[in-house]
């Protein structure tokens, strides 16, 4: 791993321990093992290692979803309809395991979490990612479902919310016992299910 990049990933585990505004260069440094001189030949300061940050989240966050087994986009008509339950369960399980366990996702969430209270800016890009925008993303899922038949013919909008909102009080359930993976997995499970025989077409 490059000195870059492992400036890069101390950073993001100190935004997510302290927040964004609590850490300082210095800190960084200390953390990779350099002096704060050398941390500046690779980024000009805080702000750009933390736009660094966004960026890697998002090229986290679209090779996990095209990694997951539904289409991002409706216009894979023939995925959607053949689309069943387990594949279902597996996408809640894959973005779920992204949010909670993911390395930079876990972090740059909890460090967006701590932000949010601070930084209306970084309030947005959490609103962005981790609530409406997450809503919205799962809303066109589910729109291309309705539209294949595989769900009934209900507002997208409260089916992507009744969808996404036991991931999210999942994530604040277990966020600080990673060690209980299974059951919440189990426990997702058995809401996906659930969702599933309400609005299953």
């Amino acid at each position: 791993m490059s000195t870059k990049e492992r400036i890069l990933n101390e950073a993001l585990r100190l935004f997510s321990k302290k927040g964004y505004s609590e850490v300082y260069v210095g800190d960084i440094a200390a953390a990779v093992g350099i002096k704060a001189p050398s941390l500046y030949k690779h980024y000009k300061g805080k702000q750009e290692i933390f736009d660094s940050c966004v960026e890697k989240f998002y090229e986290r966050m679209t090779q996990i979803r095209n990694g997951l087994l539904l289409p991002d986009t409706p216009s894979s008509q023939a995925s959607y309809e053949a689309t069943d339950l387990n594949q279902i369960i597996e996408f809640a399980i894959g973005l779920f395991m992204f949010y909670w366990k993911d390395e930079v996702a876990a972090n740059f969430r909890k460090m967006l979490m701590i932000e949010r209270y601070r930084n209306q800016d970084l309030n947005k890009i959490y609103e962005d990612l981790f609530v409406n925008g997450a809503v919205q993303h799962e809303e066109t899922i589910f729109s291309a479902l309705i539209t294949a038949g595989f769900i009934k013919k209900e507002d997208p909008h409260v089916i992507a919310l009744r969808f996404y909102t036991p991931i999210y009080y999942l994530l604040q359930k277990y966020d600080t016992h990673p060690e209980q993976e299974n059951e919440a997995k189990e426990e997702l499970i058995s809401m996906v299910t659930e969702f599933c025989e309400t609005y299953k077409g």
